[in-house]
Order: C-alpha cells, then structure tokens, then sequence
C-alpha cells in the first residue's frame, strides 16, 4: 500500500484525478465487505422502526399515567421520581437506532484504520485519546472533571509527531453537567522550531480568557507587531523574545488562515516543552462516516473522510514546522539504507 509523498505537501485529489482513484482503488474492497454490513443493519433498522410504532403508542399513555401517580404522591419539590415516560422511549428509541451505531463502528474499524495508513505511519483508536498528562502543562486546557475522546490518530508526517483526536471536557455545576469544551484537539511534537519557555495564544472574549488569567500570573501580555492578529488573539508568555520569533508573519498567517477555516470557534493555542497544542473548538462530529441509507461504497463519503483528515495534517504544512531539507535528507538516507 503506498502512501502519500511526505516531502510534499497533501495531494488535491481534485488535481490529480490519478491520485483519487488510487486512494479509492485502495479502499474498494474493504469497502465492498462494508456494504454488506451496512445493508443487513439497515434492514434491522428498518424492522425495528416497524415494530417500535405501535409499542411506543401503548407505551406512552402507560408510562405517562405512572409519571402521574408519582408527581402526585411525591413529597416537597423533589421531582426527581417522575421521568418514566422519558426513560421508557428512551430505552426504546435506543433500541430502534443501534444497528445504526452498529455500522458506524464497523466503518470506523475497517475503514479509518486503513485511510489512516495512506497518510503514512499511521495509527488509529476509535476510543483513544491523548494523555491528559501532556495537555494539561499547556495551559490553555479549562477545568473539568470529565475528560472524553474519540477518533484518535497518532503519527508522524513530514518527521513532526502528530496526535489529534475530538475532545470533550464536562464538569459537574450543581445538578448539572457542562461543557467547558468540545471539538478538535491537535499536538504537535518534535517540529524544526524549537522554544523552552511557554507561550499561548487564546481568543480572550470570556470566562475561558479570566480563568486563564487568574490561574495563570506568571505569563505576561506579549508585544506583537500585527494589530489585526492582537484582535483575534491574546498572547501570553513566559519569554517575550522566544515569543516574537515562534510568532512569526508566516506563524500568524497560517494561524489566522485557521482561526477563519474553523469559524474561529474558541480557538487556543500553547508552545510548551517541545510540544504545540492547538485547541479547535467545533460543534460538527468528526470523522463519521455517512448516513446508513447512503452506499458504503459512495466515493464522495470517503474522499470527505480523506480531506477532513488530509486538513488536520496539513496544519504542519500551514505553520512550517517541519525543515524541507532535513526531510529529503532523512528520505533520501532511509531509501539508501
């Protein structure tokens, strides 16, 4: 299986028809098994749907006459007894669309490993997730008490380490669980660019931006020289001159390039201790595959599959974190060798 060319940046399969088909023709057979999963899910899901019409009608006046008796008999305002009628079509409605979670797993483990490795040495964990021990001396990761992942890439591209996945931060406020963050997290390690202090970048527009500010004293505002890049982003840190040289032009090109790609959705950033961390807020869900009426076999679902990944890694590309020259020298030695 051949992989893209890593001294180059990501093919557009767009103008390069070749590339396209052989990425497919890759593909193509695990797909094809695929879609015999997807049509035996379907037909369990359009069978469940069937019966579970006529049981949610007599369910629902029977849960709702137990929902009654309890809010009537219950003592002082504790209502938390009721909710029969919810649980009930829950556990219903759960039961009707599980073939449907059924298939997007299977998408996931058959396929997404195997797109994962075009991109080169490539690893993917539906569950996995980035060990919160190296997020956390970031920074610019919000209290929580519940960290989950899912979709979980780990790799090299261009010699820089890469590690990206969806993330969601919760934590308990009262009775109720809130999200202090949901959308991409993206690490990056061991690029050309190398600091020791600790600089972060963050759109300060909030609770997040005092949070940070009050836990955080030691790092001071720092001097830049692009008033629209300052409007976007506060920047703090520990090293003012390491500051202006990682934050370069290019650095706030790229970063305001993808501040307006993301919508710039509670975007941060950190360089610390050999690591740039990029925080991507999003409401969208990441790497799923499409709808269970669509063929498994659909190009367009997998070459949306393709570029959404292919825009992750391309974030090394935008920033410059890798020496060109350093990286024909490693090819060119691993090819001899």
């Amino acid at each position: 299986m051949s992989s893209v060319d890593r001294s180059e940046p990501l093919p557009n399969f767009q103008d390069d028809p070749d590339a396209r088909m052989r990425f497919l023709d890759t593909c193509r057979p695990r797909l094809e098994k695929l879609e015999q999963i997807r049509l035996e899910k379907l037909k369990t899901l359009e069978t469940r749907k069937r019966i579970a019409i006529p049981i949610g009608a007599v369910m629902t006046p029977f849960l709702g006459f137990i929902d009654y008796w309890l809010i009537l008999f219950q003592s002082g305002n504790d209502d938390t007894a009721a909710g029969v009628t919810v649980a009930g079509l829950a556990m219903l409605w759960g039961w009707v669309t599980q073939p449907k979670r059924q298939y997007a797993r299977a998408y996931k483990t058959k396929i997404l490993p195997e797109v994962a490795r075009l991109f080169g040495n490539f690893r993917y964990a539906p569950k996995g997730k980035i060990r919160m021990q190296v997020l956390k001396p970031s920074k610019i990761i919000p209290q929580h008490s519940k960290y989950t992942s899912e979709d979980y890439f780990e790799g090299e591209y261009k010699n820089v380490g890469i590690h990206f996945s969806e993330i969601k931060l919760t934590k308990r406020s009262g009775k109720r669980t809130v999200t202090v963050f949901n959308g991409l997290a993206v690490l990056l390690t061991h690029g050309t660019r190398k600091f020791h202090g600790h600089t972060i970048l963050t759109k300060d527009q909030g609770k997040v931006g005092e949070w940070f500010k009050s836990r955080f004293s030691n790092l001071d505002r720092a001097d830049l020289v692009d008033p629209e890049f300052e409007r976007l982003f506060d920047v703090y840190t520990n090293d003012q001159v390491e500051a202006r040289y990682l934050i370069d032009p290019l650095i706030i090109e790229s970063l305001k390039a993808l501040h307006a790609e993301y919508s710039g959705t509670d975007m941060m950033a950190a360089f610390y201790q050999g690591h740039f961390l990029i925080l991507i807020g999003s409401h969208k869900n990441h790497f799923e595959p499409s709808n269970i009426h669509v063929q498994a076999t659909n190009e367009q679902s997998l070459l949306s599959m393709h570029r959404e990944i292919g825009e992750i890694l391309s974030i090394v590309d935008r920033l410059s974190l890798y020496d060109r020259r350093a990286l024909r020298q490693s090819e060119q030695a691993a090819m001899s060798g």
